[in-house]
């Protein structure tokens, strides 16, 4: 009889146990390219996060609290095989290793199919996400490397072997020898298979952890928007270029890494209420008549007060919509429009929104195709709403009679999304010495999205006396009315020492921007840049 594991035991083998798993998920996103187990859970775990926590967690962390959570997942999943191993193992009693592991395989399958996608949002048997095998494969392979390490490790325990018992001999006779039974583990063959078993877990482990890491640090720097200009500029009109280069240009995502879309075997879909429903493959999207336009792309939870980099203007190339809807037939009934992604991102828009000329899909950015991070092969872009409701690596678009809440919308952001009048200083910085009784330069950014903006102004004195900015040209290329505005005002501190530098910005309806702060969540951020300088 093959003796069983303590509680103790059998929890410390469930949780090394999950190490091959693991790494074959981590090692599967990889090679798929689109999000896999662990980002739907995680994509899962953030509608139970309230608002305030949510928040809490950006302003500390950043972009950092995505990997965060990454981890944290991968953590829940080791205390989930921890947890499953004495209920597999004593479930499975004195069954061979193979079978030990198949029952402990299915158990792990079970728990992750039937309970954990469906609390995640992807349904029973994960039937909600975009790409289902990817899914699917990784998960059974996880659950058979869960199980069978299980198995070895519990087969191999040094819990002790039952000593064979000799059988009573007649009196006078010679006690006959115990003979060991024929299948009973060789003592060193046993301890070879336990440490090699936990050896492959431990390792497993520690490779899972670090490549979900490694994943989590990648996607925080390449979230994290460009770094604030560090030397004076030659431009007039400061140092944040007209157009932001690719490389710079700040990438949002839900996801811990890009999902890498084939293009050869990438389809655009319009189905739903249409009467002619069809799909475009990469070619064939490119063929479609189109244009060139700029546009300025800035994200929800750019924070006002700080100034920060979450925001861009690009060259992009695409035509509108409302081309696929005319083709496609809309129906009478159809009033929203759903966007689906490669990744499993969805959001929803009320049709005469996608139907606006300036509503575009785009496929080009600064004269080349898409680059993974910013959405290849096609995106949308939408005006005078924040990036959110433009998705990325776009697959579908549906027609409906009733709106479906977009993917940040169910965790607490705006359905509406509208971008809010911003301003920036970008030249001088914070600390920087000025001169105190002469007139010296302010340069920076301001954006009001379809509205325009009609004026500019900057204070050198914390808001007592405005000077209006200069505006650059924009008439000239790369903007345009679907773009920022870069200004330039000559202030003067009055005297020496500290100097509050605020700025202030009116769209073209005359709606000046609105001073008090407020934090990004859930609808965008309020409030005037400040820039404290040093007067001398």
């Amino acid at each position: 009889m093959r003796p069983r594991l303590t509680v103790p035991a059998a929890l410390f083998a469930g949780a090394v146990a999950t190490g091959p798993a693991l790494l074959v998920l981590v090692i599967a996103r990889l090679v798929f390219g689109v999000p896999g187990a662990l980002e739907v859970v995680a994509d899962g775990t953030l509608r139970f996060v309230p608002l305030p926590a949510f928040d809490a967690a950006i302003a500390a962390f950043g972009s950092g609290a995505k990997g965060g959570l990454a981890v944290g997942v991968a953590v829940g999943a080791v205390g989930a095989g921890a947890a499953l191993g004495p209920i597999a193992l004593r479930v499975a009693g004195d069954r061979p290793p193979a079978r030990t592991g198949l029952l402990a395989a299915g158990f792990a399958l079970a728990l992750v199919e039937l309970v954990v996608l469906p609390i995640a949002g992807a349904g029973l048997l994960g039937t909600q996400v975009a790409d289902p095998l990817a899914l699917q494969v990784p998960l059974v392979v996880a659950a058979l490397a869960y199980g069978l390490t299980l198995a070895g490790i519990a087969a191999t325990w040094p819990a002790g072997t039952p000593t064979p018992v000799a059988a009573a001999a007649p009196p006078g006779a010679p006690a006959p020898a115990a003979v060991p039974p024929s299948d009973a583990p060789d003592p060193s063959r046993r301890t070879l298979l336990r440490r090699t078993a936990l050896a492959v877990g431990g390792i497993s482990l520690a490779g899972a952890f670090g490549i979900v890491g490694w994943r989590a640090a990648s996607a925080a720097r390449s979230s994290a928007a460009a770094p604030a200009p560090t030397t004076p500029p030659s431009d007039p009109f400061g140092p944040t270029p007209a157009l932001t280069p690719v490389g710079t240009f700040y990438t949002v995502s839900k996801n811990l890494g890009s999902p890498s879309v084939d293009g050869a075997t990438w389809r655009l879909s319009v189905e739903g209420l249409v009467d002619r429903p069809f799909a475009l493959g990469l070619d064939d999207l490119r063929a479609m008549p189109s244009a060139e336009d700029h546009r300025t792309l800035m994200c929800i939870s750019y924070d006002l007060l700080a100034g920060d980099r979450y925001i861009g203007n690009q060259r992009w190339r695409g035509f509108p919509v409302a081309d696929l809807l005319d083709r496609a037939g809309v129906r009478p009934e159809a009033r929203f429009v759903v966007w689906r992604s490669a990744d499993d991102y969805a959001e929803s828009l009320p049709i005469d929104v996608a139907r606006d000329p300036g509503t575009w899909i785009v496929f080009e950015m600064d004269g080349r195709p898409l680059d993974a991070d910013h959405g290849f092969p096609a995106r949308v872009l939408i005006p005078d709403r924040f990036g959110m409701k433009g998705p990325k690596w776009l697959t579908g678009i549906v027609l409906g009679e009733t709106n479906e809440p977009g993917y940040w919308v169910e965790r607490g952001w705006d359905a509406e999304a509208f971008e809010k009048i911003m301003s920036r200083i970008d030249l001088p910085q914070a600390g920087d010495a000025v001169p105190a009784g002469t007139p010296f330069p302010v340069t920076g950014i301001a954006f009001a999205g379809d509205r325009g903006l009609s004026r500019v102004e900057v204070s050198a004195d914390g808001g007592e006396t405005w000077t209006e900015a200069r505006l650059e040209d924009a008439t000239t290329t790369p903007l345009g009315p679907l773009t920022w505005v870069r200004f330039r005002a000559e202030v003067t501190a009055a005297r020496p020492g500290r100097a509050s530098l605020l700025v202030r910005a009116t769209d073209g309806t005359g709606a000046l921007q609105v001073e008090e702060p407020t934090p990004p969540l859930p609808d965008g951020a309020t409030g005037w840049h400040r820039v404290d300088v040093v007067a001398g």
